[in-house]
């Protein structure tokens, strides 16, 4: 009986430290989520108001970690496919159902997004938000700038007859948290961009997904001739640190 009694305060004990470990980790994930809407042609506006005098942190480079490199879990095949799309960034970029812009001219530089082999969630490579267009930067040795809007577009593909459709990918943000913000997007018009949308440090990767069926603010988008999905960084006129990565993107529409 004295043993069965010790087993079980064991237990116990090791339960409780496993939910005081769990909830701490969970509390230190920092950055903040949201949703939005963004409009192509329409500049981002920053918000206003004074900001706190934040010291500019010294350029670091991120350390190998090999548990990061796992690959990312795939779903199971079901049926033929309406579109599909996997980028790896490992070739050139962006080609094929791809295109990038900065969608507020001159100001804040020429600058959109590009491939970059800083960090990578799997192999080498990975999507930058500021390394392509005129002004691009190399993200070993730069921060992204002040006064961006940053796009990268895939489109149009179709999703009539289609029972299913989601986008999946991995992604890395550090950015000016309430200010500089990092968006994940869906449009039926190629003009209106319905969004989720992260700011602030996400301390490592972090899986990102998009549910054709049911978009914010929109509702559904299958059964649509045309749709293009966007990934957006945007920057206000001050303090910038390494900004938004992705790596590993599916876009999967299945009748």
């Amino acid at each position: 009986m004295a043993n069965k009694r010790l087993f079980y305060v064991l237990l116990v004990t090791v339960l409780a430290l496993f939910l005081v470990v769990a909830a701490v980790s969970a509390q230190g994930r920092g950055g903040q989520y949201g949703t939005s809407i963004r409009v192509l042609g329409q500049p981002y506006v920053a918000p206003t108001g004074p900001k706190a005098n934040v010291a500019q942190p010294a350029k670091h480079v991120m350390p190998p970690n090999n548990a990061a490199k796992m690959a990312i879990a795939q779903p199971a095949a079901a049926g033929p496919f309406v579109y599909r799309l996997h980028e790896t960034y490992e070739g050139a970029w962006p080609t094929g159902d791809w295109y990038t812009y900065d969608n507020n001219g001159p100001t804040g530089g020429d600058v959109c997004w590009d491939d970059d082999n800083w960090i990578a969630f799997q192999g080498m490579w990975s999507g930058w938000a500021a390394g392509g267009c005129a002004d691009g930067l190399d993200a070993t040795s730069d921060y992204y700038v002040d006064d961006m809007d940053s796009w990268a577009v895939i489109g149009p593909f179709s999703t009539e007859h289609a029972k299913s459709g989601w986008v999946q990918f991995k992604w890395w943000n550090d950015s000016e948290e309430d200010y500089d913000y990092f968006y994940w997007c869906a449009s039926v018009d190629n003009s209106n961009f319905y969004c989720k949308s992260f700011t602030g440090d996400s301390e490592g990767w972090r899986n990102g997904r998009l549910n054709l069926r049911g978009m914010p603010y929109y509702g559904n988008m299958l059964g649509e001739e045309q749709v293009w999905v966007a990934f957006i960084f945007t920057s206000d006129y001050s303090n910038t640190d390494d900004g938004a990565f992705i790596d590993q993107v599916r876009v999967v529409v299945r009748k």
